[in-house]
């Protein structure tokens, strides 16, 4: 079996995880493991893009709700569709988005089919944020990266696929 590569950022965490299973039989370890890698990634990751996006004003959910918005910028998107994509609670989306809209990044108006329900777009300005920012994300993000082959991004994509569909399963029958 290969050796695992060194990660200082996790080793406590790992360390905590394995003080666990010494207390108690039978504890998942390389379960909880992999759970905790994936959350700390993805608050590392969501830090960096933190630092990166801080300069144009935003910081990371802001500009993850622009790039939703970016990407259905012909359509629009409620609040209620915002909210469930971000992951966020819809008192906390509307403060973003209200915040976004005083900076002028999004727009909006009323519903085609009930004017009740409000759609929200990005604004010209909210899109050439977007579109300066991207290049230099992207170029950070390949840097990052580049620790994984072709190979190994399609094999870790396809296994997160798999648990992401597995707990989709679960949710669905209870």
């Amino acid at each position: 079996m290969t050796a695992l590569p060194a990660c200082p950022s996790f080793d406590a965490i790992e360390a905590s995880i394995g003080r666990v299973a010494e207390r108690l039989r039978g504890t998942p370890v390389r379960d909880i493991v992999l759970l905790r890698l994936i959350k700390h990634l993805s608050a590392r990751f969501s830090a960096h893009v933190s630092r990166l996006v801080r300069p144009a004003g935003l910081n990371e959910v802001g500009f993850r709700t622009m790039m939703m918005l970016y990407a259905n910028a012909e359509s629009g998107m409620h609040a209620s569709e915002l909210s469930e994509a971000a992951g966020e609670t819809r008192a906390n989306m509307t403060r973003i988005c209200d915040e976004l809209s005083r900076k002028g990044l999004l727009r909006r108006r009323p519903g085609t089919t009930d004017r009740r329900r409000v759609v929200l777009e990005i604004s010209r300005k909210g899109m050439a944020l977007i579109e300066r920012l991207l290049p230099k994300l992207w170029s950070e993000l390949d840097l990052r990266m580049r620790a994984l082959s072709v190979r190994d991004k399609l094999d870790l994509e396809r296994l997160l696929k798999k648990l992401a569909a597995a707990l989709d399963a679960k949710e669905q029958t209870a």
